[in-house]
């Protein structure tokens, strides 16, 4: 996979600091231009019945308020370079972001996440985790420090979203630098149907376990034929919580993996692995989406 052009939305934060920082890591050996993007978003208090209404004058203000911290961004980017483009546009950031990927025709998307939790998270979404829904190209989400990408896990369930997640790793590695990949696949039974099968003497995980080392050895052997170091870690839990472990583990300094991109009632009852690793994780996770259910 190429990386022609990457946007970058920022927020001014902290975290979206390090998501600029990232990106530009990524855009010099791809030779990639940059897209930042500003959304300018009506705080929810301001629209209450109870409230005045507010001004044009006010959204003029935050408009051109942006533009000037974006200015001296993309000075300093084209200085060193770095094609850069700047964008300030009034909307709900998470599905804002997605359509400006789309009609701009990014090849990525690098952002900060806060990782939200708890009631807060409940209340309030995330901008990254909506954006990792909503978005038809990958989305690297970035929470602290330096990206590192010099082992990356790979989550695999041999879907095409994670095949996809797979090339694009194997693509970072020889443009960016990563030097070591780490397949890992979790089985997960709800204990109701293993319990169901463990009374009636069905060696279900004996079955499965094989199954999964085989397809996992062949992967590892073409990686291996291609002279990509490797390796992979399969072990039965909840997605989620084996693979945090095993990047914890490996000392990963990414995630790379597919997403199917539920929506609706299948994302409301379903939830999502790729949501969940992007909000519990502390290492950058590049999401991948299943181009046949975009």
């Amino acid at each position: 996979m190429q990386i022609k052009k990457i946007l970058v939305p920022t927020d001014f934060s902290e975290q979206a600091d390090h998501a600029l920082a990232s990106a530009l890591k990524l855009a010099r050996p791809f030779k990639a231009s940059i897209h930042l993007l500003h959304v300018v978003q009506l705080p929810l208090l301001a629209v209450s019945p109870e409230m005045p209404a507010v001004p044009v004058t006010f959204w003029q203000e935050l408009r051109e308020h942006a533009r000037a911290r974006l200015a001296p961004i993309q000075k300093k980017l084209r200085a060193e370079g770095i094609p850069c483009e700047v964008e300030v546009l009034e909307d709900i950031p998470g599905f804002a972001i997605a359509a400006a990927a789309e009609r701009i025709r990014a090849d990525l998307i690098v952002m900060g996440s806060r990782g939200l939790s708890g009631v807060k998270h409940l209340l309030l979404g995330s901008v990254a985790e909506r954006t990792v829904r909503a978005a038809t190209c990958p989305v690297l989400t970035v929470k602290t420090g330096e990206l590192d990408l010099r082992a990356i896990v790979v989550p695999m369930d041999f879907s095409a979203a994670s095949q996809r997640a797979l090339e694009l790793a194997k693509s970072l590695l020889k443009s960016a630098g990563a030097v070591h990949l780490i397949l890992v696949h979790a089985y997960y039974v709800p204990v109701e149907l293993e319990q169901y099968l463990t009374t009636h003497g069905d060696p279900f995980f004996d079955r499965l376990s094989k199954g999964v080392t085989r397809d996992l050895e062949a992967i590892l052997t073409s990686l291996q034929d291609a002279g990509i170091s490797s390796e992979y870690v399969a072990r039965p839990g909840v997605p989620e919580t084996v693979i945090l472990e095993v990047s914890q583990e490996k000392k990963a300094g990414m995630i790379a993996m597919g997403t199917h991109g539920r929506r609706g009632l299948a994302h409301l009852l379903l939830g999502s692995v790729a949501e969940k690793i992007v909000r519990a994780s502390e290492v950058p996770v590049l999401t991948v989406r299943d181009v046949a259910r975009t």
